[in-house]
């Protein structure tokens, strides 16, 4: 081997071990970092349900919320809060149907207080409203009340100037109570009110021909359900005085 080739050899050996000792001493290579900020997505204020909302019944401030809601899956039918909408407007309105917890409030689901619709999104489907006017004494001193039941009394005389008394509808629903009231010196009393009944169209035929013979009286039925049968507080006597012509 010649000198040459020895030099040569010599000097890529001393390169290759200078290469290597920097390389471990030279400290990581570093990259810059780029950080990219989440898109801030749009939303507005859209008006749900704050429960299960059952068909017919009313809306309450409680009953709904705000919620941020995606512009991009908004929908026209919406309500979205505003300057000219607030949730005081929808107080007293009636649901059409079914409304459940999370679900957006929409027109088309609900009758405004004052909309021609309303008594017809509270009637049940098939059944019809009868309104039937009573005085204090005819229905329970004005203790009734809209969504109680009741059940409808008939009295009419006979021949002999008899009245009776019978049961001729139980457990009808009371949908509207219209009192009138009238100002009097002393204090002021209910003079009379109409009530909206719901009965079945043959029902509501009958209803309206029974009650041209006599008088219609509502009487107001328990919430509760009797746990057996109900006991009768007319007091029985076996000591009976029959007048017969003004005679004993």
């Amino acid at each position: 081997m010649n000198v040459t080739r020895i030099a040569v050899l010599g000097g890529a050996l001393v390169a290759g071990a200078v290469a290597f000792f920097l390389m471990m001493n030279r400290g990581p290579i570093s990259s810059p970092v780029q950080i990219v900020e989440p898109a801030q997505e749009k939303t507005v204020r859209v008006l749900i349900a704050d429960h299960d909302i059952q068909r017919g019944e009313r809306l309450s401030v409680d009953a709904t919320k705000w919620i941020s809601w995606p512009e991009k899956a908004l929908s026209e039918s919406y309500i979205v809060e505003s300057g000219e909408s607030t949730q005081e407007d929808l107080n007293g309105a009636v649901a059409r149907t079914l409304i459940v917890a999370g679900e957006p409030i929409i027109e088309a689901k609900i009758v405004r207080v004052g909309s021609s619709g309303l008594m017809a999104a509270i009637l049940t489907p098939g059944m019809r409203a009868i309104t039937q006017r009573v005085s204090a004494e005819t229905a329970a001193g004005g203790f009734i009340l809209p969504g109680d039941r009741v059940d409808v009394l008939f009295t009419e005389s006979d021949r002999r100037g008899m009245a009776r008394t019978r049961t001729i509808f139980e457990n009808v629903r009371v949908l509207a109570v219209d009192a009138t009231y009238q100002e009097t010196p002393e204090a002021a009393n209910i003079a009379s009110a109409t009530v909206t009944l719901e009965f079945s169209p043959q029902d509501a035929e009958s209803f309206v021909n029974a009650r041209q013979g006599g008088e219609v009286s509502l009487a107001l039925r328990s919430v509760f359900q009797p746990e057996g049968e109900v006991d009768s507080n007319t007091k029985k006597s076996s000591d009976v005085t029959v007048i017969r012509y003004g005679r004993s």
